[in-house]
């Protein structure tokens, strides 16, 4: 979606916080992949059983597998216990975000849509927001801890074009930045450690999540 906002470390601790737990990891799932919207509705438990998801190309875009932090894995427990607690049982065919609807069917995108613009207008966020902003904002932020490496940027946004990303050249297969993103513990963890991007590839991840804990 043309003209959607990038948002800020900031505005996306705002959002998340805000957000139920189904919600708030159909947008993690966003910006952790950096998933078009219907792609994430379209994920399984199943795909997400091992240390690799695999997105199936939809839009004409790239398949693409990306490792799966261990961070991320942990929200995805939690959203299966918010299932259970409820009474559903999980298998792999399940819906990651289910409709309340009927539990093999996954919520709409206009649903979504409705979510964050509602949550928007309640945070009196400035400019365009929609779904499509955290894949925006995934892109963005890979695209600044790439050293602004418009062709190693196009593995992880899986455009078949770079028209977007103003040129095209053939580009790296390694997709070991996504545990690069600290999304989840700048969420639950400390607001200021939004402020340590600039250090992350100066130490191991989990380093730079410790000192966001002390």
């Amino acid at each position: 979606m043309r003209g959607c906002k990038v948002l800020s470390d900031e505005e996306i601790r705002l959002v998340l916080n805000e957000l139920q737990v189904r919600d708030r990891i159909l947008f993690l799932t966003c910006l952790t992949f950096g998933t078009r919207i219907s792609e994430a509705l379209d994920l399984k438990f199943g795909d997400l059983k091992g240390k690799t998801l695999y997105l199936r190309s939809q839009k004409g875009s790239e398949n693409q597998s990306f490792p799966i932090p261990e961070s991320y894995k942990a929200e995805i427990n939690e959203l299966k216990k918010f299932y259970e607690e409820k009474g559903v049982d999980i298998s792999d065919y399940s819906p990651l975000f289910m409709s309340q609807k009927g539990i093999n069917r996954s919520i709409t995108r206009q649903l979504a849509s409705y979510v964050i613009k509602s949550v928007s207008k309640r945070m009196q966020l400035d400019g365009k927001i929609n779904t499509h902003s955290f894949r925006k904002s995934f892109v963005n932020r890979i695209y600044e801890l790439t050293g602004y490496n418009i062709a190693e940027t196009k593995t992880y946004s899986r455009h078949k074009s770079l028209v977007n990303l103003e040129y095209y050249i053939k580009t790296t297969e390694s997709t070991d930045l996504v545990k690069k993103l600290i999304w989840i513990w700048c969420v639950r963890y400390s607001p200021w450690c939004w402020n340590i991007w600039g250090n992350i590839f100066n130490g191991d991840f989990m380093t730079v999540v410790d000192l966001s804990l002390n």
